[in-house]
């Protein structure tokens, strides 16, 4: 993904602004009417009608919604709302808590017109370290040159945070030697997990991008029916295999249906290969 090379800019607006810049053209949601509708969501602490009776405690700017209300209300189809959401928390623009068939979804925006959380990295450094490796991963950049880009991000980041808890604790020496570690602590985990994502999309990009997916399309055809849910279940039987080497769900099936997912294998690692260059032009 390539990016102009201009200093980012930050601007704070109500969330009003965003709902009012809405181009409405058909039912089909835009990407950007689709982000104003999840706002307005956590904005307002929505909970989907299918959820009413789960008692789920939402703080603020969450909401709990499922992948099938959002393709309802959006007209998408749900594997584009769940790639659409697993982009927007890739840029650090949602927090996800995945539970069993439904999304808690965290908006990490200011409240009342207040900066960032103290102690929570900054969303421009997550931002910024996507699009570092996304152009790694798309061989824009050589790995020295994106490692010290990350460094550099990250020392920007402290930077900003000892900034702002001064500000705002002016006479808190204890304190800010106390926050800047445990601020450190987080950003790093941060760097870790881009990274480590980053790396497993380089792999697979390079080494399956240009194998053909067709055994995973034929299976999703001719033996789940296009049944979406049964794609669901089988995708994770290969995730686990690819990952762990073995997946619980195949102990008690027949030595052909083994066969079968470990012969779907590379073409599921091709179909993931893809994902990532689709997703890097987003």
């Amino acid at each position: 993904m390539k990016h102009n090379k201009e200093k980012p800019t930050t601007v704070s607006v109500n969330i009003g602004l965003f709902l009012y810049l809405q181009e409405k053209v058909c039912e089909r949601k835009t990407k950007t009417e689709a982000y104003c509708n999840l706002l307005k969501k956590a904005s307002e602490n929505f909970v989907s009608p299918i959820l009413k009776n789960r008692n789920q405690e939402l703080n603020i700017n969450q909401c709990h919604v499922t992948i099938t209300d959002l393709s309802v209300e959006w007209h998408w189809h749900r594997s584009t709302v769940r790639s659409f959401l697993e982009t927007l928390e890739e840029y650090g623009q949602i927090e996800i808590i995945r539970l069993p068939k439904s999304f808690l979804i965290t908006m990490p925006v200011g409240a009342n017109g207040t900066d960032n959380i103290i102690g929570t990295p900054d969303f421009g450094f997550v931002r910024g370290l996507h699009e570092v490796l996304s152009d790694w991963i798309a061989d824009g950049v050589s790995i020295p040159v994106a490692g010290e880009k990350g460094i550099q991000l990250l020392k920007t980041e402290m930077a900003c945070f000892s900034e702002a808890y001064k500000k705002e604790h002016p006479n808190d020496t204890d304190g800010l030697k106390q926050a800047l570690k445990s601020h450190f602590e987080s950003a790093k985990q941060q760097l870790l997990e881009q990274m480590a994502v980053a790396t497993f999309k380089k792999v697979i990009r390079k080494h399956y991008a240009v194998k053909g997916n067709e055994a995973m399309t034929l299976f999703y055809d001719n033996d789940l029916g296009c049944d979406s849910e049964a794609l669901l279940e089988a995708s994770q039987i290969l995730a686990e295999l690819l990952v762990c080497g073995i997946s619980p769900s195949l102990t008690h099936e027949t030595p052909q249906t083994k066969a079968q997912f470990e012969n779907l294998l590379e073409s599921y690692k091709a179909l993931l290969a893809q994902s990532v260059g689709h997703a890097d032009h987003l």
